[in-house]
């Protein structure tokens, strides 16, 4: 009896837990590849920053799981990054990375989705047209990812949203999963790099895009 009120009293801990949702960040550059460099801003070094802290903020929840594309300082190939994608099978996707150009007044944060274009290969071909199907509803999740990020960092850096957009990207593209690039700022605005060099700063885009996360899984079918 005591052991099948044990298993009983474990089945109903395990079914009052929340489901957790698999996220995989992809921290932009590494190694020789610095990335975007601008005073004394690297690309490479704020990326990886910003994933270790999501990480870090990430476990403070109960709904969500985060891991890395990289974890150090090293160079990676995109087709590497795909590769992490297929052993860590997440439910989404956040590649982090820093804007630049422009000249040194544009300023502001982006967020990127993969580009919806119709796929034709197969004709009438049922198989094709189901792979078409799960294309579009990723490309549609990933808008709906978008948003919820956007609105997430609206709170961090106001009225600096340069909007949503619709781009095509080599690590997006093709994936199945919902996926965002998301430009945090620019490291050739001087207000921006200062901003983006603050620990403060760092972690409240962390916490940001981990609440971002939640309610964007909260809010899913």
């Amino acid at each position: 009896m005591a052991i099948i009120l044990c298993s009983l009293f474990a089945m109903t801990a395990a079914a009052a837990q929340p489901n957790r949702h698999t996220v995989l960040i992809d921290p932009a550059h590494g190694g020789e590849d610095t990335g975007v460099v601008s005073d004394k801003l690297r690309e490479k070094d704020l990326t990886m920053n910003l994933a270790l802290l999501i990480r870090q903020e990430a476990r403070k929840t109960a709904d969500l799981q985060v891991h890395l594309t990289r974890n150090a300082d090293r160079k990676m190939t995109i087709a590497e990054r795909i590769n992490a994608v297929g052993t860590v099978k997440p439910d989404c996707l956040i590649s982090l990375h820093v804007n630049a150009g422009f000249g040194k007044k544009a300023t502001g944060y982006e967020v990127y989705f993969p580009g919806f274009r119709q796929t034709v290969a197969g004709g009438g071909d049922s198989a094709a047209i189901l792979k078409d199907m799960e294309k579009n509803k990723n490309l549609n999740d990933s808008v709906r990812l978008a948003q919820q990020i956007q609105s997430s960092l609206e709170k961090v850096f106001p009225r600096k949203g340069r909007g949503l957009r619709d781009a095509p990207c080599p690590l997006l593209d093709g994936l199945n999963v919902p996926g965002l690039v998301v430009e945090i700022g620019f490291a050739t605005n001087p207000e921006d790099r200062k901003s983006l060099n603050e620990e403060e700063t760092q972690r409240a885009v962390a916490q940001a895009l981990v609440r971002g996360l939640q309610a964007y899984f909260q809010k899913g079918p």
